[in-house]
This record gives C-alpha cells, sequence and structure tokens, in this order.
C-alpha cells in the first residue's frame, strides 16, 4: 500500500478543503484503490510514499498535484487516473513519440482507467468521469478514450499486457522530457 501525504498548495481555504477530502477518500478507499489499480492492471507500485498537493487546475501525476474544485466522486477519479500514470512510470513505461506524448500516455492509462472506475465508482460515475476528462478542451483526452473504448475489456486487457511486456523496464531516453 502507498502512503500518500495531502497538503495544500497554499493556506486558502479551498485548497485546505480538498487536502482534506482527499485524505478521507485514501483513508476510506485507499486499500481498495490500491488493491483495483495493481489487479486490473497486473503491475505492481515501485513508489511507497507519494506526497501530492491540492491547488486550482488540472491534476497532474508527476508531481503529484490534485485539482481542488473536482466534485469528490471525481476527486476520487482524478486521484485514481494520476496513480496510473503513476504505476506506469514505476514501471518504466518511457515508449513514447515526443510528437504525440501525451496522446499516447493517456491511450495506455484508458486501456486500464475506465475499468477500474467502474470497479471503484461504479458504471455511471465512470461514464460521468470520462466525460470530465474529454470536456477539459484537450482533444487528446476524447482521441485516447475513442481508441481505448472502442476496444472490449478483454481486449483493453490483452494491449496492456503486450505493451506491458513489449516496455516495461524500456530504457528511458536520454532527451529530456
Amino acid at each position: 500500500m502507498i502512503i500518500i501525504n495531502f497538503y495544500p498548495e497554499s493556506d486558502k481555504t479551498e485548497y485546505i478543503e480538498a487536502a482534506n477530502e482527499y485524505t478521507e477518500i485514501w483513508n476510506k478507499e485507499g486499500h481498495k484503490i490500491f488493491d483495483e489499480i495493481e489487479r486490473i492492471s497486473g503491475l505492481k507500485f515501485k513508489t511507497k510514499i507519494i506526497n501530492a498537493v491540492t491547488f486550482k487546475g488540472h491534476s497532474h501525476s508527476l508531481p503529484l498535484r490534485l485539482d481542488c474544485s473536482y466534485s469528490y466522486t471525481h476527486k476520487k477519479a482524478s486521484l485514481i487516473h494520476e496513480l496510473c500514470h503513476r504505476l506506469t512510470l514505476d514501471n518504466g513505461f518511457y515508449i513514447f513519440d515526443y510528437k504525440n506524448l501525451n496522446e499516447d500516455i493517456h491511450k495506455i492509462t484508458d486501456l486500464i482507467l475506465y475499468d477500474i472506475w467502474i470497479t471503484i465508482l461504479g458504471e455511471k460515475a465512470a461514464e460521468e468521469s470520462r466525460e470530465v476528462e474529454i470536456k477539459y478542451g484537450d482533444p487528446v483526452y476524447k482521441s485516447a478514450w475513442d481508441w481505448a473504448l472502442a476496444l472490449t475489456y478483454e481486449e483493453r486487457q490483452s494491449k496492456f499486457k503486450e505493451l506491458t511486456q513489449k516496455y516495461s523496464n524500456y530504457k528511458k531516453p536520454k532527451k529530456n522530457l
């Protein structure tokens, strides 16, 4: 199990409240989230402690930064999304074409993310969370979701395993990201 420490970016009330809410989510459902991510992905987290910062803006995985303005359900969905990114990075996924970096990262994540969301959040909330991501305005999210969800569950699992075998512990390029 990962230890995640949630900190507000500053003393703004909304950041503090969000840090408390993310802490509550992790304390109540962290084991379930952690176990489900590892079960569906077939991978293990190598990182054991993560510090997360709550702020106003799109969430990011490295460093872990989580938006304070999401609903409770989407906070949970966003945390799961970013942990899936961390899992692939923990396992050496440096496979990406720099021209399509963001899309490639999300295609791989989306192969497992929707199924994790369904288990943790339920089908309705999983679909709503997917829609929230698509509405960010970046066409990469829609493209990645369309690609991943055009596949059946079994096909997504197979494709993720194929990519895991091909790219896990791939040598990181010397070029800086």
